[in-house]
C-alpha cells in the first residue's frame, strides 16, 4: 500500500492582479503638514463666512490605507492556504480509504466491520472537510478582487488629495499667512464677496469630497464580506465536521 505525503508549504503573500499607481509608492508621506495648514487656512475661511468644513485630523495611513480596503494579498494567501489544506485532506482521505484494502482477507467479524467503518468515515470526514474548505476559495477572491480595485482607486485619490492639498497649502500660506495676510484677504472678500476667494473654497469642497470618498470605502468592504458570510461560514463549519468524526 502507497501513501501519499502531506504538503503543506507556507504560502507567501497574495499577488497583485491590478496595476497600481507608482507615484502613491514613491509619495512621501506629506499629509499631515498639508493637512494642518489646510485646516488653519479652512478655519480663516470660515471667520469669512464660508461655512468649510475641516480635515479629519488623523495621519492619511490611519485614515486611508489601514482602514479602508482590507489586506488583499493576505486574503489572497488565505485562500492559497485553503487550496494546499484541501489537497492534503484528499490525500488523507485516499490514503485512508486505501488503508482498508490492507485488512487481510481473513480478518472477519465484528472488530473488521468496526474497523473499516471508522476508517471509511475518517475519510468520508477528511473528503467532506477539503470540500467544505474549497467552497470557501471563490468568495475569498472575490472579496479580494473587490479589495483589490478598492486599493488602486484609494492610491489615485490619495495621490490627488496630496496634489490638491500642496496646492491649496502653497496659496494659502502665500494670500493668509499671518495677520496682514488675513487683513488683505478679508479686504478682498469685503470688496468682491466670495468670489475673491473661489479657488481655495473649490479646492477645499475637493479635498473633504476625497475624504468623504475614501471613508465610504470602508462601509463598501464591510458590505462586500457580508454578502459572502455564508460561503465563509464554510470555515467554521469544518471545525465541526472533524470534531464530530474524531468524538465518535
Amino acid at each position: 500500500m502507497t501513501v501519499e505525503p502531506l504538503l503543506l508549504p507556507e504560502p507567501g503573500p497574495g499577488p497583485e492582479r491590478l496595476r497600481h499607481d507608482a507615484e502613491l509608492r514613491a509619495l512621501d508621506r506629506t499629509f499631515d503638514r498639508i493637512r494642518d495648514t489646510v485646516n488653519t487656512g479652512i478655519d480663516v475661511l470660515n471667520d469669512l463666512g464660508c461655512g468649510l468644513r475641516r480635515l479629519p485630523e488623523e495621519s492619511l495611513q490611519e485614515l486611508v490605507v489601514l482602514p479602508l480596503t482590507g489586506d488583499y494579498r493576505r486574503i489572497r494567501q488565505n485562500s492559497t492556504a485553503i487550496g494546499h489544506l484541501d489537497a492534503a485532506l484528499a490525500r488523507y482521505a485516499a490514503s485512508t480509504a486505501r488503508m482498508a484494502l490492507a485488512v487481510g482477507p481473513g480478518w472477519e467479524g465484528d472488530a473488521a466491520a468496526s474497523y473499516l467503518l471508522r476508517l471509511g468515515r475518517h475519510a468520508a470526514a477528511a473528503r467532506g472537510a477539503g470540500e467544505l474548505l474549497a467552497g470557501a476559495v471563490p468568495a475569498l477572491e472575490e472579496v479580494a478582487r473587490f479589495a483589490e480595485r478598492l486599493a488602486v482607486e484609494v492610491e489615485e485619490l490619495v495621490v490627488e488629495l496630496v496634489d490638491k492639498g500642496t496646492r491649496l497649502m502653497t496659496r494659502l500660506l502665500a494670500r493668509v499667512a499671518g495677520p496682514a495676510g488675513w487683513a488683505v484677504l478679508g479686504a478682498e472678500v469685503a470688496v468682491h464677496g466670495l468670489d475673491a476667494v473661489t479657488d481655495l473654497v473649490d479646492d477645499a469642497r475637493r479635498l473633504v469630497a476625497i475624504v468623504d470618498r475614501l471613508l465610504a470605502m470602508k462601509v463598501e468592504v464591510v458590505d462586500q464580506v457580508d454578502e459572502h458570510l455564508d460561503r465563509l461560514a464554510a470555515l467554521r463549519r469544518v471545525a465541526d465536521v472533524v470534531r464530530e468524526e474524531l468524538g465518535r
